[in-house]
């Protein structure tokens, strides 16, 4: 710890910082607007066109003052090879890195993988004398997120990791668990897909994987992400014997826009 006490002389969001200064924070909701482009008129659209969908864009917004952001992610491959892992980055209220990971993990399912990540991104920023803010966590994982939030019941995760993660979340003065959509939580996916080349633990910015850099930089300036959601698989009679494969496998998926 001691090698880490230079990095802490420069005042930030009423504490000390060990990060470069990027523009003061805004205390903005989340936001998830419907773009502004005029819907076509329905004399113009061909009977086969689509009902008009408005454009939902999605955008990263930092924590109040006296808040640091957790947003955190898992990610794994169903393709053979095992592959998966945990990734996260922990900002401050003018969107400053504070601490990120990427690490691989066993391969399990999708809820607990997205759980290990937010429990190991908890863990780090009490590790890092974060436990004096407040916490905002912030997922795509909505049932995970519905589920903390006790806006629902259904678990895909054991009960013993849902109280570890509570037990975590009682240790900051105030906490809040939200969910994002996937477009707005680029610098966690990242930091999952930087793990297989790149594992590790960051203090600050310095020496991000490049991968990372990019996303972080457009969170700081506020860019804007187009929702894109992907269409809803065909529902299929699982009493007809000649279905196809996919589509049998199809009324397993789910996609939530």
């Amino acid at each position: 710890m001691a090698a880490l006490a230079p990095y802490f002389a420069e005042p930030w969001c009423g504490t000390p910082s060990p990060f470069h200064v990027l523009p003061r924070c805004r205390l903005r909701e989340p936001s998830y607007s419907p773009s502004l482009t005029p819907e076509p008129s329905s004399s113009s659209l061909s009977p086969a066109a689509q009902p008009f969908q408005p454009r939902i864009m999605v955008q990263w917004q930092p924590p109040p003052d006296g808040f640091v952001k957790l947003n955190f992610d898992g990610s794994l491959y169903n393709d053979g090879s095992g592959r998966a892992s945990i990734g996260g980055v922990i900002r401050d209220c003018r969107g400053r890195v504070l601490i990120a990971f990427a690490e691989r993990t066993e391969h399990t399912t999708v809820g607990i993988v997205e759980a290990q990540a937010l429990i190991r991104g908890l863990q780090l920023a009490r590790y890092y004398f974060l436990g004096g803010l407040g916490m905002v966590a912030e997922g795509d994982d909505r049932v995970l997120v519905r589920l903390l939030r006790a806006e629902d019941t259904y678990t895909r995760i054991p009960l013993d990791m849902q109280q570890e993660i509570i037990t975590l979340l009682g240790q900051f003065p105030a906490c809040q668990v939200q969910h994002i959509f996937r477009e707005g939580n680029q610098v966690a996916d990242a930091h999952c897909h930087a793990a297989y080349q790149q594992q590790g633990v960051w203090v600050g910015a310095v020496a991000l994987p490049g991968a990372v850099v990019e996303k972080v930089e457009d969170d700081a300036y506020g860019v804007k992400h187009e929702r894109i959601c992907k269409p809803k698989p065909p529902r299929c009679d699982s009493s007809i014997q000649s279905l196809p494969r996919w589509c049998l496998e199809a009324r397993k998926l789910t996609t939530t826009c």
